[in-house]
């Protein structure tokens, strides 16, 4: 039996690892979906695929967050590229528990109903190990019941969904993965001895952390966020000082009121491996880093706002590898002849460098960005021109993640537009030059833009 889980993920640094490290216990492949992350969740993941973890990353990052969409357009592509038995859809602070080894409890199900099952419910305590690395080791205390929905007192459930059972009768899932619905009337079978242990809160830099970047990104989406309430709620407690840790606790219940038992997650059915965390270091950032990246996430998407305004019809956008940089005590990015014209007669949205230190400059009014953060520029491709070598520029954006299948040298990239495309794209080459000039000469004068021609025909 083929098992795979699939979890959107954005700014899941702490749990990320214990996550992955616990449920691949019990599953053959997983899925993650990246939303945006501006942590080092991908880097984490990436990291435990080099260790041999079949784990699949997705990028959404331009894509707000619209958990029903896209869980329901990603359970739909599982199914058809992966070919599971059962596809399990879990958030990154869930866990699969059982009354036995949680996989046998799984392949037991038969394939021709959909499953619901119930949280188990953890929450902080001020007894807990905070410098327990692995999350599920914390996993100690729970509710003594499973949640409630407030509406009419059923228990909430999440979904274990047989695969071909679920595409033959073209259902489709729930937000939050609760349930699932269709034209067709569902076999729904209501198991108890599989549970999603559930752990909504870890710590306070977690929920500081979170709780201020979700508030930004909530600023920008044009949705009604009713839904996030509880986030708006815990970012007054944080600017009114009050004490986190307490915050994070009375966050963790998620407003259930009822007792706690204690009842820690057995990790008898793990393999040996399971509790090594390793990548601790990187796990956690400060609060003004991660804000300071969150920030910088929301300033490209009002770039990409501005530039897609100038843009010419019927090109799409592309990334083009910056291919200078001069200066010794100050270095500045320096774009060859080639680079200029191919920027004014392409879709050039952004330029992508190795170079640090010119990260977020513009050159030729575009903006250049290191390869974490091309997941926020649109773009069909990244393109490498002829002035450096293909073979390791491209070696080096594979090992920075950019996936292979994106990355073309400019000869390829005409090829795939066709003589009419490339036709298109010169055409556009001499109002483009016309009207870089015309600015230039706006904000330097005609004697300068004079001189500044000179020095860049004089440029090898």
């Amino acid at each position: 039996m083929k098992i795979i889980s699939f979890t959107m993920v954005n700014n899941e640094g702490e749990i990320i690892e214990s996550f992955i490290r616990y449920n691949y216990n019990f599953v053959d492949e997983m899925v993650v979906i990246d939303n945006g992350c501006t942590d080092n969740t991908v880097k984490i993941l990436r990291n435990l695929i080099e260790e041999g973890y079949d784990i699949q990353i997705y990028d959404e990052s331009l894509q707000a967050y619209d958990q029903f969409r896209l869980d329901n357009k990603y359970l739909d592509l599982i199914i058809k590229k992966n070919d599971p038995d059962i596809v399990i859809p879990l958030d990154a602070d869930e866990f699969i528990v059982a009354d036995e080894n949680p996989r046998s409890a799984l392949e037991k199900l038969d394939l021709d109903a959909i499953y619901y099952v119930n949280w188990q419910w953890y929450v902080m305590t001020k007894k807990d190990n905070f410098d327990e690395k692995f999350i599920p080791l914390r996993l100690k205390y729970c509710l003594d019941r499973s949640p409630w929905n407030y509406s009419d007192g059923s228990l909430v459930t999440k979904v274990i969904i047989p695969a071909k059972y679920y595409q033959l009768n073209k259902f489709t899932m729930s937000m939050g993965h609760h349930t699932v619905y269709g034209k067709k009337q569902i076999n729904i079978q209501k198991i108890s001895n599989i549970k999603i242990a559930h752990y909504r809160a870890i710590s306070e830099s977690q929920l500081i952390n979170k709780t201020s970047c979700y508030t930004v990104r909530d600023i920008s989406s044009l949705d009604n966020n009713f839904e996030t309430a509880q986030r708006t709620n815990q970012m007054a407690l944080i600017e009114s000082g009050s004490n986190m840790l307490n915050a994070a606790i009375e966050a963790s219940f998620g407003g259930y009121k009822a007792n706690i038992i204690f009842n820690p997650v057995t990790l008898q059915y793990c393999s040996k491996r399971t509790t090594k965390i390793q990548y601790s270091d990187i796990a956690t950032i400060s609060r003004s880093e991660i804000e300071h990246r969150t920030g910088c996430e929301m300033a490209i998407k009002y770039y990409n706002a501005e530039r897609h305004r100038k843009e010419r019809p019927f090109l799409k956008p592309i990334i083009l590898w910056m291919d200078g940089t001069k200066g010794k005590e100050c270095i500045f990015p320096n774009p060859s002849n080639q680079l200029t014209m191919i920027t004014a007669a392409a879709n050039v949205r952004a330029y992508i460098t190795a170079e640090e230190k010119i990260k977020f400059l513009k050159a030729n009014y575009r903006l250049i960005i290191t390869p974490e953060w091309s997941k926020f520029i649109p773009h069909t491709f990244i393109v490498i021109p002829n002035t450096v070598d293909f073979n390791k520029t491209r070696t080096f954006l594979v090992k920075s993640g950019i996936d292979e299948q994106h990355i073309i040298s400019w000869k390829n990239y005409l090829y795939k537009l066709n003589i009419v495309g490339i036709l298109w794209l010169y055409l556009g080459l001499i109002p483009g030059i016309v009207s870089r000039v015309h600015f230039y000469i706006k904000r330097n004068g005609l004697k300068n833009t004079i001189k500044k021609i000179h020095e860049r025909v004089g440029k090898k």
